[in-house]
């Protein structure tokens, strides 16, 4: 069986990740596209390159607003009679989430979501903004509950991390501590780059992951850092130390605290072919979009701290890119960015996991192999356990991707992440076909109440300081609908 897809969205992820996916799939049939008509040229020339002959819809609406228009709405609602229509990927700038996948709901369609469910303009400078988000998730899990009493809905969001099989892995060692200790995870430092070395022409005018419209690394792959924290602390939690109340502070660094660690001068000292447009001091300090963010969380119950979570995204790191030109290059993957992740758990006394994913370029060259330092597959997980408290336990376990997930070809690598991504697009049609209930789905919506009220309250800290308020945010977990806990 397979399911007949639209796909809204043909930019850099979808070339990527989805439409390799599809032409492959025995579940998806890609019946139809949907992006902006300015990208009309671009898109067919691409579809045409790799052969699909799916037709591709345009709007030339590119306003941003909660709703779609009364015509878009009448399109896309004939585009679902014409091709019969059941599911939908959403793959577009973050600020139409929430419209497409209202959309979708209201047409009862089974939806896949880019992360993160929404943003908006200005969200990193305006607390109204900043709340919204999670309103933004409360209407959309309510009105999937609501047409899940009388249809089995697929709702996903692609939060890859949860299928990748070292996180699922570390997720069991942490729930078995937890079953013959009973301590939770009490400490969590998360730590994830891009190596998106953006230069400050280009905070101004870029249009792919932009800083331009207020908002930035936490909206794309900071989300990830963020959530993959919370699903792995979850699970340790016995009933008696649940959290039901938090508090956190945050530290945005924003292009202009960019611009003062490397200025002009440092610029024109490597690249003095540079042009330098005499408006950018001045622009790049209306740019307000974060690059880095520096969040300490403190989850609590009652009034006692149960977990502290240390959670630093960065785009401004490490980095491949040693051209100031990036006109004609995949800005997605292929302008020197490069990926590094790690991640310090500590269970009490009785357990500490450490990851570390350190590649040294994109694509890998032969020059490393796959699995070692610097690799593509490089994911290194180190667990050490109180073998004096518990005698049945290894006091060292070392694993790593070989081990866990090898991959025969390597000709062309997309990385254990990207198999991660291609997991949770299997979950998602799997769950259609087999009619899965949302808390057997992998990565449902129900199950991101959390990450999206944490998401929210990140911006508020953000937001209230930067108008000269104190950062501090505390609030009561709310991620419960019908007395009943969606965190898996």
């Amino acid at each position: 069986m397979k399911v007949n897809t639209l796909l809204i969205g043909v930019g850099y992820h979808a070339k990527r990740i989805y439409l390799p996916y599809i032409k492959s799939s025995e579940f998806c049939n890609l019946v139809a596209c949907w992006d902006l008509a300015s990208q009309k040229e671009k898109i067919e020339d691409f579809l045409g390159r790799i052969g699909v002959a799916s037709p591709c819809y345009y709007t030339k609406n590119n306003s941003i607003s909660d709703t779609l228009n009364k015509e878009e709405s009448s399109y896309l609602n004939e585009t679902i009679k014409r091709h019969k229509i059941e599911a939908v990927i959403i793959a577009t700038e973050p600020l139409a989430h929430f419209k497409y996948a209202k959309w979708a709901l209201d047409s009862n369609l089974h939806i896949l979501l880019d992360k993160p469910i929404s943003t908006g303009v200005d969200v990193s400078t305006s607390v109204n903004k900043a709340n919204k988000l999670f309103k933004d998730y409360t209407k959309l899990a309510e009105l999937y509950i609501e047409k899940n009493k009388k249809q089995n809905l697929v709702f996903s969001i692609q939060a890859q991390r949860r299928f990748h099989v070292g996180f699922q892995m570390i997720r069991q060692k942490i729930i078995e501590m937890a079953e013959i200790s009973d301590c939770p995870v009490t400490f969590i430092q998360t730590f994830h780059s891009d190596g998106q070395w953006t230069f400050p022409n280009e905070f101004i005018s870029q249009a792919y992951h932009p800083y331009n419209q207020g908002y930035g690394k936490m909206s794309h792959s900071g989300f990830h850092s963020l959530d993959i924290a919370i699903w792995l602390v979850e699970a340790s939690l016995k009933a008696d130390k649940k959290w039901d109340n938090f508090k956190l502070e945050t530290t945005f660094i924003r292009p202009r605290d960019i611009f003062a660690q490397f200025s002009k001068k440092d610029y024109l000292k490597i690249f003095p072919d540079m042009k330098w447009n005499s408006n950018i001091e001045q622009g790049i300090r209306k740019v307000t979009g974060e690059v880095d963010a520096f969040t300490h969380i403190s989850f609590l119950n009652g009034g006692n701290i149960i977990t502290s979570i240390n959670c630093n995204s960065l785009h401004n790191s490490f980095s491949r890119r040693g051209w100031f030109d990036s006109t004609g290059r995949d800005l997605y993957k292929g302008n020197g960015r490069v990926r590094q992740e790690s991640y310090i758990i500590e269970q009490g006394p009785f357990q500490s996991i450490i990851i570390n994913s350190l590649q040294s370029e994109e694509v890998q060259k032969g020059n490393l192999h796959p699995y070692e330092v610097g690799g593509e597959y490089h994911f290194d997980i180190h667990i050490f356990r109180n073998k004096t408290m518990f005698p049945e336990l290894q006091t060292y376990e070392y694993l790593n991707m070989r081990s866990l997930s090898p991959v025969n070809d390597l000709g062309y690598s997309r990385g254990h992440q990207e198999d991660a991504r291609r997991n949770c697009i299997m979950d998602f049609y799997k769950s259609i076909i087999k009619h899965v209930p949302p808390e057997n789905q992998g990565s449902n919506i129900l199950y991101h109440g959390l990450t999206a009220q944490i998401l929210s309250s990140i911006y508020v800290s953000a937001a209230k300081q930067y108008i000269g308020r104190s950062g501090m945010v505390n609030g009561k977990i709310k991620f419960r609908f019908n007395n009943k806990s969606y965190v898996q």
